[in-house]
């Protein structure tokens, strides 16, 4: 298994594709933490409420494990590579789960990244304008943008193990987490359903990082977001299964 975990960092780093992922990540994390602290009233200087804003800043972090994730599983067929793959590695599980953490992997080394950048930006802007980084209660939220980087990063292999086409997973999952759980949510509340759209992936992620605080309790957005990607793993586990790849 670790060497198939290996060959999946292998397989980024001997592209030129990661260096637009990080420099994409750090202009936007550098930008959304800059227009926080400068747009911040003065009485908010150095209060937790503002450092916790400040870190949210790092989010953007889950947009990229997420579009990571999806490609890392979908690149098999888009370069014709999955029948190479299967028959170094025939039990398809196996192969799964190793783009699953490498996946998690990526998403661990993306929010470190993110809020490491966000810190270098907002902390010597407030030193400057007398202000200071509030640290009391941001080691949460922290962990949780963390983690939720990481879960963002598997759930895009689910997609991409069930969608085996790169452009359609890619286009249909962005436009499903940015419109289509607005749209279904908004559905349900036509009919008294509305807190159903709450166990959707990617409120239930919201939740969890703490971006949505009027849906799920942390807690809950978190277990929801583990079954979804439990649950896309196991189907797209299936679809891969039952597959001819010759």
């Amino acid at each position: 298994m670790s060497r198939l975990v290996v060959a999946e960092w292998m397989k980024l780093r001997t592209t030129r594709a990661w260096i637009g992922y990080l420099a994409t990540l750090v202009g936007l994390a550098a930008i959304a933490a800059a227009g926080t602290v400068g747009s911040a009233e003065d009485f908010r200087l150095g209060t937790s409420e503002l450092s916790r804003e400040i870190l949210s800043a790092a989010s953007f972090s889950t947009v990229l494990a997420f579009v990571l994730g999806i490609v890392a599983m979908t690149t098999e067929w888009r370069h014709g590579t999955v029948t190479r793959t299967f028959l170094v590695t025939p039990r398809r599980g196996r192969v799964l789960v190793a783009k699953e953490l490498f996946a998690l992997g990526v998403g661990l080394l993306l929010a470190v990244l993110a809020l490491l950048v966000v810190l270098a930006v907002a902390v010597p802007w407030l030193e400057i304008d007398g202000s200071s980084f509030e640290t009391s209660g941001t080691a949460g939220r922290a962990l949780r943008i963390v983690a939720a980087t990481m879960l963002w990063g598997a759930l895009g292999v689910g997609i991409g193990a069930i969608v085996h086409g790169q452009t359609p997973a890619l286009v249909g999952a962005i436009l499903w987490i940015l419109l289509g759980e607005a749209l279904l949510t908004a559905a349900l509340g036509l009919v008294d359903a509305g807190d159903v759209g709450d166990y959707l992936p990617g409120r239930a992620l919201s939740a969890f990082d703490g971006s949505d605080a009027g849906g799920l309790p942390m807690w809950a957005g978190g277990a929801v977001a583990v079954t979804w990607v439990v649950a896309l793993g196991v189907l797209g586990h299936l679809r891969m299964a039952r597959e001819d790849v010759t």
